[in-house]
């Protein structure tokens, strides 16, 4: 079954809430309380087919465990909500977006 407009509209407020609260909060966060914030993301973002979105949190997860930066966290943050209002996404622009912040962050 097709998601609809609404429903779409819906997730994305929610996305964007929860990023802009663990980019609001990130000083006061423990990094298991980020973590636990960046899974929920990808959880939501998998669950409804925002691939892109999915895709950043987990990467971010891996970043978080080698001890990422404030600053690094933030491009993190900004391409999820970047790709939140962008999905769905078509394969070579979200290779776009994934490389963009590659080169950003240093990997």
């Amino acid at each position: 079954m097709a998601m609809t407009e609404a429903r779409a509209s819906r997730i994305r407020q929610e996305l964007h809430g929860r990023i802009a609260s663990l980019a609001r909060d990130k000083g006061r966060l423990s990094r298991v309380e980020l973590v636990e914030g960046v899974d929920t993301i990808r959880t939501i973002a998998s669950t409804y087919g925002f691939a892109t979105v999915a895709s950043l949190a987990g990467r971010l997860e891996s970043a978080l465990g080698r001890d990422t930066a404030p600053a690094t966290l933030l491009i993190w943050l900004d391409a999820m909500d970047d790709a939140v209002t962008l999905e769905p996404m078509r394969s070579p622009a979200q290779a776009a977006l994934l490389a963009s912040v590659a080169l950003r962050v240093g990997h």
